[in-house]
């Protein structure tokens, strides 16, 4: 088609702004935004020259310059996925049942007319850093796109429709950035998994699925219609994977295993209070063991260490919240934990568990000793001599623990905030569900709870290292009598919960309000489980 008529079928209104034109949508005029780009949240340009009257050449000179100012952040990612690893499944070819539903939209009402790319130039820098990728170049993106409009000819996504690439472009400009923590400057959750989403049409849609998810929370918008729809359309995509999978018809569980942990993600960024987070981790649990079964040569190393991360780091933060008086479930076996110890002789540092992996571990071992203490809290029981010596050594390992020396400041203070979060978790176990003024505890656990405040003061809430804090934000809180340090806290998941829209944070501080409300009776970790259970707050603070 010649250049000169596609510029003029795009421009279909002359007396409206310039971004409706674009976008061949009707623009009531209203001014300085129209209704169209407020909707839609999109910037609202107007020409300079008086309506009606309009000069050809001016406005292609506008139009081309707001395109170089917003190309879509999904170009800059597709451009470098030949430079990327991407492991090769029987899962890479795409299902002919999901290219069938091409033409299917999954854009419900007023919504459908929101289909530009559209991301601040600062977004696209970012990801440009965090992907080591380079600027697109002005003739390629001018080849491939008018108006910040994404052709169907030249789509790579056959099946998706616009509202997918938007979803997309969110993902790797925002999502993606929320989910790491930062302690690397390689994010995990754009390396590896976004080319394993170009090879699998499962983990394509749990990442669009996360991505509405994470965009609906940070609207405030739990009616959102398209994250349900898209919701929806990943539950039953995974579930046709496992079914493949149970029948034989896949036989490598990589990506029917990340599709399991980006479930749990998910929830996490929805903020979902029914512990569905818990199934998706059974789940995970189980493919994982049969990933580690196979040949190491299966998986690149990166990728492996990462999903053993991401497992280990999911399973033990979420395993305070089982209520130990009637379950014993652990979430990580023996060998799963080796696996885990194996990534430590290598000094490793993570954007899920940064530098800490060690202290994690120790997580089923203090849910382990404190288990027995708690599944009869009528009575005082006299720990034996065996319990004793395993407090002990679970202590000095804890204590002898020190973040890697060559680890940022903020890796540095949150590891430190988890050390003594884990303190206080293992000072209560021997005690129960019980926090009593006079507890042979109460002087170490008090003493560190103040360090651990007085480490997030040290720390800024807009830090990314902020997105894995709530675990020991939780344990902290739970243990705070005084009104002051709880509105200190209180204060600062508000100011995470802004920054970051993950609905896991804004649920922790809907439970420390739970808390708070209690006797002190009722405080302290090991109470965390029943205030769930009295007020139907069922989360995990992965």
């Amino acid at each position: 088609m010649p250049p000169d008529r596609r510029v003029q079928r795009i421009v279909r209104v002359r007396t409206g702004c310039l971004t409706c034109r674009r976008r061949k949508k009707k623009c009531d005029e209203t001014r300085p935004i129209c209704a169209g780009c407020q909707r839609n949240d999109l910037a609202c340009q107007w020409p300079p020259d008086v309506p009606g009257k309009r000069d050809p050449s001016h406005e292609h000179e506008t139009q081309a310059s707001a395109t170089d100012q917003c190309r879509p952040n999904i170009f800059d990612a597709i451009e470098q996925l030949d430079g990327m690893s991407m492991p090769r499944s029987p899962l890479s070819q795409r299902a002919p049942s999901v290219s069938s539903s091409a033409g299917h939209s999954v854009i419900i009402g007023d919504h459908f007319e929101d289909t530009t790319l559209q991301e601040e130039p600062d977004n696209q820098r970012r990801l440009s850093t965090a992907t080591g990728a380079t600027t697109t170049s002005d003739t390629l993106v001018a080849s491939v796109s008018m108006g910040n409009v994404l052709p169907r000819s030249l789509s790579l996504l056959p099946g998706y429709d616009a509202e997918s690439y938007q979803l997309l472009s969110h993902y790797l400009a925002t999502t993606a950035d929320c989910m790491a923590n930062g302690s690397t400057p390689i994010n995990p959750f754009l390396v590896q998994i976004v080319p394993l989403a170009f090879s699998s049409d499962l983990l394509l849609q749990l990442v669009i699925t996360q991505s509405a998810a994470h965009r609906a929370f940070r609207s405030r918008d739990e009616s959102d219609t398209i994250a349900h729809s898209h919701y929806t359309k990943a539950l039953q995509h995974f579930r046709r994977g496992v079914t493949d999978f149970i029948d034989g018809k896949e036989s490598n569980p990589l990506m029917l295993l990340v599709g399991a942990l980006l479930m749990c993600f998910t929830e996490t960024a929805k903020g979902d209070m029914n512990g569905t987070i818990f199934d998706h981790l059974s789940a995970a649990n189980s493919l994982l063991v049969k990933l580690l079964a196979q040949s190491d040569s299966a998986v690149p190393r990166d990728l492996k260490d990462f999903v053993i991360e991401y497992y280990t780091y999911t399973a033990t933060v979420s395993m305070i919240s089982i209520d130990a008086r009637f379950s014993g479930q652990l979430l990580l076996n023996l060998d799963l934990e080796q696996r885990s110890r194996e990534l430590l002789r290598t000094q490793y540092v993570g954007n899920l568990c940064g530098c800490w992996l060690e202290l994690l571990l120790l997580i089923p071992c203090i849910f382990d000793l404190g288990r027995q203490w708690i599944m009869d809290d009528t009575q005082a029981v006299i720990p034996t001599a065996d319990d004793i010596a395993m407090f002990a050594s679970i202590q000095a390992q804890i204590l002898r623990w020190s973040p890697y020396p060559n680890v940022g400041t903020e890796v540095r203070l949150a590891g430190l905030i988890f050390q003594e979060a884990i303190l206080v978790y293992l000072y209560t176990s021997l005690g129960g569900f019980q926090y009593t003024s006079d507890g042979m505890y109460k002087g170490m656990v008090e003493n560190a709870v103040t360090e651990a405040m007085s480490y997030l003061g040290e720390l800024s809430p807009s830090a990314r290292i902020n997105s894995g804090l709530c675990w020991p934000i939780a344990v902290v809180g739970s243990c705070l009598l005084n009104p002051d340090k709880q509105d200190c806290l209180r204060r600062r998941l508000n100011a995470m919960t802004e920054t970051f829209g993950l609905g896991n944070m804004h649920r922790t501080l809907l439970l420390l309000e739970a808390m708070w409300q209690s006797p002190a009776s009722k405080a302290g970790p090991w109470n965390i489980c029943r205030a769930m259970q009295q007020n139907q707050i069922w989360i995990s603070f992965a």
